[in-house]
């Protein structure tokens, strides 16, 4: 459902914030103290996913609307200019500002803006709604996302007899994925991705030896 709703960087930002979130919880919990048992640490991890996947999926899903409903008066404001045939092409040009038409030269810019007021008026609009399903389900993603990670992060403390051995695993399992994500990142920005991905394991590692030095 989740590939569904959420964009392939979405998803894996959501999955990368989890990670980073659960190493954290993990050190604080597995270590500050080692009397504390295992199904604790899990429902700890799983209680801290589930809440901050509600927030950040509030956030994903209100920062959607505003950039929709942002787009549906772009496109109001231009049927107006349109209808006003004062200005209509410079008011074009500049709604391409924040696409990717922003990088055209002016005279491609002009071209644009001259088809766009010529088809304008008969583009329609879509409702002005506050929430749509896809961003609520979107939202609903987001928290089955960081769900999902807090429990595959959280086996080890369900399969491994030794809790600092567990908590090396998760937090492995975690810093691995940092890795990917990272070569991901830097694949699309078309930089060196295998070094990128060493920055963002080298992130999980700090966090995880800062988590190590605080909490024993």
């Amino acid at each position: 459902m989740a590939s569904k709703y959420l964009s392939y960087t979405d998803l894996t930002g959501e999955v990368a914030f989890a990670v980073i979130m659960v190493i954290i919880i993990n050190g604080y919990v597995a270590l500050s103290d080692l009397n504390t048992g295992f199904l604790y640490i899990v429902r700890v991890n799983l209680v801290a996913c589930v809440g901050w996947g509600i927030i950040d999926g509030l956030i994903y899903a209100v920062s959607r609307s505003i950039a929709r409903n942002s787009i549906r008066n772009k496109l109001l404001a231009l049927k107006s200019s349109a209808n006003l045939k004062e200005g209509s092409i410079e008011n074009a040009k500049k709604s391409l500002d924040d696409t990717f038409l922003a990088d055209f030269d002016e005279k491609g810019k002009e071209a644009i803006a001259k088809e766009i007021t010529t088809h304008v008026p008969n583009a329609s609009l879509s409702n002005s709604r506050l929430m749509t399903k896809e961003e609520v389900m979107g939202w609903l993603s987001i928290i089955g996302v960081y769900m999902l990670t807090g429990f595959l992060l959280a086996l080890p403390f369900l399969v491994l007899q030794n809790k600092l051995l567990a908590w090396l695993a998760s937090n492995l399992c975690g810093t691995t994925w940092l890795f990917w994500y990272g070569v991901q990142l830097g694949k699309f920005a078309g930089r060196n991705r295998w070094l990128i991905g060493f920055v963002m394991g080298l992130t999980g590692i700090i966090f995880l030896v800062i988590s190590y030095i605080v909490w024993t």
